[in-house]
């Protein structure tokens, strides 16, 4: 029997093998790489690099993780002296993580040795391709949105 997939079909599918080449994300480099995805640890320095002094739980919660894994993986890299807790001033039962010196020394060092990620996975494509995926894309999303009852501009993250 001859099995043909419909153009919607397709599409569907090769969006969600696009998420899973995405969702292992660029190498950092560095230990604790595996199939090119950032250790846990590079991915909560990076964070920090970005949001020092974030909350356990909000790190929680951004970086999907499971409480467990975060709090385990915050003793290492507060054993190794790159990040410390501090207890919140406005509420005594949060802690809130804080890059070292020495973690700061380790982001720096993780964003320039990183590959550009970017550029890699999207070579394939000409400039006029890119334009033209984004507007799809967006297009995509906010259909999404409506169907979800968002805001079809979404937050203004990317605005410069």
């Amino acid at each position: 029997m001859d099995f043909q997939l419909s153009v919607n079909e397709q599409l569907m599918e090769r969006i969600f093998r696009l998420y899973a080449v995405l969702r292992r994300g660029p190498g950092l480099g560095g230990e604790g790489e595996k199939g090119g995805r950032p250790s846990a640890q590079n991915r909560i320095l990076l964070m920090l690099g970005e949001s020092d002094g974030i909350s356990q739980r909000d790190m929680t919660t951004l970086l999907q993780l499971r409480p467990q894994s975060v709090s385990e993986t915050l003793g290492k890299l507060v054993a190794a002296g790159l990040v410390e807790r501090r207890q919140s001033a406005r509420d005594k039962r949060i802690f809130n993580i804080f890059l070292t010196d020495e973690g700061r020394d380790r982001v720096t060092e993780l964003i320039e040795n990183r590959p550009d990620f970017a550029a890699l996975f999207l070579s394939p494509l000409s400039d006029e391709e890119k334009v033209q995926l984004i507007e799809l894309l967006g297009k995509l999303v906010g259909g999404v949105d409506l169907l979800e009852g968002d805001d079809p501009e979404g937050p203004e993250v990317f605005d410069e």
